[in-house]
């Protein structure tokens, strides 16, 4: 894709926010030309405040050229990246239709410079929206699958979050795109990828954008945050100990200057197992022997080798990669929940509180591993290697 023909489309078709649609190029209303001069030698300001990254740190992050515009999309298995829905919208992206968008997509592995070095390039296969995605209605179902036509076997699937009390409002979370690193206007850069660490979400009433049921919002008034061409691109958080997928880039604000918001991923969890059913498990024989599934997640089995319940010395000893210390019990693999749903914990363990909206699962009295005994003083928690937590067993 040569700079002159590459367009991005604004986080989350921007302008539509703002009532205004798109036209036709050299620039859509609402997506930005990428500029035809050499980078300044000086960096720019950069995903908006962000910091560039090198080749291999975010090895499943993707460039991708569908048509004449630029997303950003993560891969999530051999054959499938996740991206947003109306980056393989045809109406959208200015094509005819389903197929002429699938024929039209490009996916760029293995570089951190889409323009300037193409990397790793993969055709689609085939592209799917979310049915009920509607360009002129944002806030939900802005998700988008692209099936690849040859499988990655040389990296890694990032996971997905599929638990909404895994993502509350508050999680931190670092943003990746190859969008603009300036405001619309400006003369920041396109098709370079950043990161942006440590944004906290926020609740998406506060700007009037939406429900939490369905986004995760970020506020952009401190100058950093996503732009045009980052739309697709993954919301990661750590959980249980690893980077996971929880939103892709939406859409935002015109200027890029007061918020974005993220489609979640847990509330696609249809939409995502209809077409990739390998990223999420529905019984205990959907997954291999010695595994459960807990969550749509295949899980070591409880107290088994490396399962939560057993003993360990850190978080390496754990499936869940993340082992936690009872000031009763010892040391046991543990699981990260919310606190106020039980469900977020296998039978025959508990959620225990913290300080924080953060919780561990830790086997209940008799529930198969333990038992603390009748009237035996609260249990005492802190989590080892991949969080910490300050937790107590309700007293009964």
């Amino acid at each position: 894709m040569t700079r002159a023909r590459a367009a991005v489309l604004r986080g989350g078709l921007r302008a539509l926010v703002a009532g205004l649609g798109l036209v036709a190029p050299p620039a859509p209303v609402g997506a930005a030309p990428a500029a035809d001069a050499p980078a300044a030698a000086s960096p720019a300001p950069e995903i908006i405040g962000g910091t560039s990254t090198t080749v291999g740190q975010y090895p499943t992050v993707v460039g991708l050229e569908v048509g004449s515009f630029l997303c950003t999309g993560t891969l999530i298995a051999p054959t499938w990246v996740v991206t947003a829905g109306h980056c393989v919208d045809p109406d959208v992206v200015m094509l005819p239709s389903q197929d002429a968008v699938t024929k039209g997509t490009t996916v760029h592995f293995n570089t951190v410079d889409i323009i300037g070095d193409a990397g790793t390039v993969v055709e689609a296969s085939a592209t799917f929206k979310d049915p009920l995605f509607d360009p002129m209605n944002l806030g939900s179902n802005d998700l988008g699958l692209i099936q690849l036509a040859t499988p990655v076997t040389d990296v890694a699937p990032s996971p997905i979050n599929l638990s909404a009390v895994l993502a509350p409002v508050g999680t931190v979370a670092t943003l990746v795109g190859y969008g603009l690193t300036s405001a619309p206007g400006g003369d920041g850069t396109t098709g370079l990828e950043f990161e942006l660490t440590n944004r906290i979400s926020i609740p998406c009433p506060s700007k009037g954008i939406g429900r939490d049921l369905d986004l995760l919002c970020f506020s952009q008034t401190d100058n950093k945050g996503t732009c045009s061409g980052d739309s697709g691109g993954p919301a990661f958080a750590i959980i249980n100990g690893k980077p996971t997928v929880v939103g892709v880039t939406s859409f935002g604000d015109p200027a890029c200057a007061s918020y974005g918001a993220d489609t979640r991923l847990d509330i696609e969890q249809n939409f995502l197992l209809q077409h990739v059913p390998e990223l999420g498990c529905l019984a205990d024989a959907d997954c291999p022997a010695h595994r459960v599934c807990f969550a749509h997640s295949c899980i070591a089995e409880p107290f088994g080798p490396n399962g939560l319940g057993t003993v360990c010395k850190s978080a390496a000893d754990c499936d869940s990669e993340l082992c936690a210390v009872s000031s009763q019990d010892g040391s046991r693999c543990s699981l990260a929940c919310s606190p106020s749903d039980p469900s977020t914990c296998p039978d025959s363990f508990e959620c225990l509180k913290s300080a924080t909206s953060a919780g561990a699962c830790w086997p209940v009295p008799g529930g198969g591993c333990c038992d603390a005994g009748p009237g035996s003083p609260a249990t005492a928690l802190v989590g080892l290697a991949a969080i910490a937590l300050g937790l107590r067993r309700r007293r009964r």
